[in-house]
């Protein structure tokens, strides 16, 4: 499946419609920081272009004999100095908290639209890749938006406040200064174009290279049982060689547009030098005008060069906006209508009927798939790996939708109820359980967060959980660790039962919940799955068909299609494909 977010071979956005996206849907959310930034950048501004006004004024009253002036001039610039270092502090500290603001909204935006996506959009996209957005990208982009926030503001104004006051003081001589400085613009232009495209590829191999570092260290037993050492620090090497590749193109790019700055500045104060000399030696300008205005592009050098540098630190970080906005622009493919009522679940019958589903890399899962089950019953899913038994518990909860046929619970076309209340009408149990890293209580109570105490002690005992939390160190209260590191197989599974328990949903779904279990933990989360099995209609998947012996119908499936149904000794004597998968489990 390709990435919804690979903007391969598409036009990129400009970096004009970015900016105005940036600030339509983001920062315009918060006027009265962006007002206070922009008054003290003004301030700061304001304070540095004077630097070139009370330099002339004081060089021209010197010429013209006034010496008694002379003392206030350093007061002057010393004021100057205080005043424009504390609106500097202050215009830093409102920037900041203006560009981290707009981070964190943007992060909460980013999350909720993953959160909530289609699982197929989650599961195109590997885990690693998924974090690295909220890491690499992120400080990428938090850094380009302190930038923008602190430079563009404070240095575009004080560009624009002391050419006013260098064309106050000399006009030809400043027009000569504005003349060659465009000069630098376009390389500075085409430098930060090139570099947008290939810190976009950066950050997507940032996402491959986090990815794989997970799938490593994840895999850690595996790596160190088969000796994968050396293949895996190989793989390591390659993805470090590629992100040492990328990031060095940036700073080649980078380091470019200082020089092109720094020799444009030498030609304007060339030219300047020359033109002013001969300007004041025809009587046309004066001592101090001239200072001034060298002055004033001491004043302004340092703020052009940050705005050219700027530029590429934006085209960077726009190239993770683009990112951050193809996300938020992702519509999801599976959706209920607005006002799509609510499921009514009085029985808990399901049915499919004739369904058929393929994955979006084109393999076909189910083809004219049909099952009945009737309200409380117990029905199980066997055959061989890859027949779409799987797909079946992820077609009911809408994880996926179905290419055709029809999926109804209690008669009712899942497709037209509201999301939420079809999953609240169904609990999971699978054998790759999940955990948070957080207490034993938390990862019951999420089966149902307005549970009390009473209840999720319940669950628990009626989970066969209760004993072993009681003999954790901390009861309830026990972390279970990262991915529920700190309990066993069995315990886990316990907990995920608990979990189910206290949900309390009318339709149970068991992807093989026991098959990787010892025999004593399989039959102690056996005995807890029978008790959370009663009253509900279940549907359950299981390699070890001794856990299915006693289901009220059993479909085999192979291929994505009904190979054969019925009951346990029936299909035995059939001996037909049941009947073969039972002889390889049990023998003769």
């Amino acid at each position: 499946m390709s990435d919804p977010d690979d903007t391969a071979g598409a036009k990129p956005a400009s970096t004009a419609s970015l900016a105005k996206r940036l600030w339509r849907d983001w920062l315009s959310r918060r006027p009265g920081l962006v007002a206070l930034a922009l008054v003290l950048s003004a301030i700061t501004a304001g304070a540095a272009a004077s630097y070139a006004g009370v330099i002339a004024w004081t060089f021209d009253k010197l010429n013209a004999g006034a010496a008694d002036f002379f003392p206030l001039a350093p007061l002057a610039v010393i004021g100057l100095a205080t005043v424009r270092g504390v609106s500097l502090y202050l215009q830093t500290v409102q920037t900041n908290r203006l560009a981290l603001n707009v981070m964190q909204d943007l992060q909460n935006a980013m999350f909720g639209k993953l959160v909530r996506a289609d699982f197929a959009r989650l599961q195109a996209e590997g885990t690693g890749s998924l974090v690295s957005r909220f890491t690499n990208d992120i400080t990428l982009l938090r850094e380009t938006i302190v930038r923008l926030a602190n430079n563009l503001m404070r240095d575009v104004l004080t560009v624009i406040i002391t050419v006013g006051v260098m064309l106050s003081l000399d006009w030809m001589l400043t027009l000569l200064i504005l003349v060659v400085y465009p000069i630098a613009a376009w390389p500075v232009i085409r430098i930060g174009q090139r570099l947008r495209k290939t810190s976009s590829q950066a950050q997507s191999q940032m996402g491959e290279v986090t990815s794989q570092l997970e799938e490593s260290f994840s895999g850690a037993r595996m790596v160190k049982t088969y000796g994968l050492e050396g293949y895996e620090s190989e793989r390591a090497r390659k993805s470090f060689f590629d992100r040492l590749r990328f990031l060095l193109k940036i700073t080649e790019n980078k380091a470019r547009v200082d020089p092109i700055l720094e020799v444009v500045g030498g030609l304007a104060f060339a030219g300047l030098v020359a033109f002013a000399g001969w300007r004041m030696l025809e009587g046309e300008t004066s001592v101090g005008n001239i200072i001034g205005v060298l002055t004033g592009i001491g004043v302004i050098s340092p703020a052009i060069r940050a705005l050219g540098t700027l530029n590429a630190v934006v085209q960077e970080g726009f190239a993770v906006l683009e990112r951050i906005f193809t996300i938020l622009d992702t519509d999801e493919t599976v959706t209920a209508a607005l006002d799509a009522p609510a499921l009514s679940v009085d029985r808990g019958g399901v049915e499919l009927d004739s369904v058929n589903f393929a994955y979006p890399d084109g393999s076909v899962a189910l083809r004219d798939f049909s099952l009945k089950a009737a309200p409380g019953a117990t029905i199980a899913l066997v055959g061989p790996s890859g027949s779409g038994k799987s797909t079946i518990l992820n077609l009911l909860p809408r994880l996926y939708d179905a290419q055709s046929g029809t999926i109804r619970i209690d008669g009712t076309d899942t497709r037209s109820v509201s999301l939420t209340s079809l999953r609240q009408a169904m609990a999971l149990v699978s054998q790759d359980v999940t955990l948070f890293d957080d207490s034993v209580r938390a990862n019951i109570g999420f089966g149902d967060l307005e549970a009390d105490e009473a209840a999720i002690i319940a669950a628990a005992k009626a989970a066969d959980a209760h004993d072993f939390i009681m003999a954790l160190p901390d009861g309830y209260d026990s972390p279970v660790g990262p991915r529920g590191s700190n309990l066993s197989g069995g315990q886990r599974q316990r907990l995920s039962i608990a979990r189910a328990i206290l949900k309390d949903a009318p339709i149970l779904l068991l992807d093989e919940a026991t098959s990787a279990l010892d025999t004593e933990s399989e039959q102690r989360v056996q005995s807890a799955l029978e008790r959370l099995s009663q009253g509900r209609t279940s549907l359950v998947i299981a390699h070890r068909l001794s856990t299915v012996r006693d289901a009220d119908w059993i479909y085999v499936m192979d291929q994505g299609c009904v190979a054969e149904q019925g009951k346990h000794d029936d299909l035995v004597a059939r001996d037909g494909l049941y009947a073969r998968l039972c002889k390889m489990q049990f023998g003769d």
